[in-house]
């Protein structure tokens, strides 16, 4: 069973706002949502690069 936690693209890139727009440090955000602090770098990481495109998903879900 996996634990891996999936979220939305618009989701990802509200949190990484937080982070690039209201100061809010990753770890803060991590915490909130469940999550670890380098998953929150990541997501800002590719933002900066990537913008709009970030997050493309892989276009097929695994079963629950």
């Amino acid at each position: 069973m996996s634990t891996n936690k999936k979220f939305a693209d618009d989701y990802k890139q509200e949190m990484v706002k937080l982070v690039t727009e209201l100061g809010k440090k990753p770890s803060e955000v991590a915490k909130d949502i469940g999550v670890t602090p380098v998953s929150v770098r990541r997501w800002v990481r590719q933002y900066g690069i990537h913008g709009q495109d970030a997050f493309p998903g892989k276009g097929k879900l695994r079963p629950a």
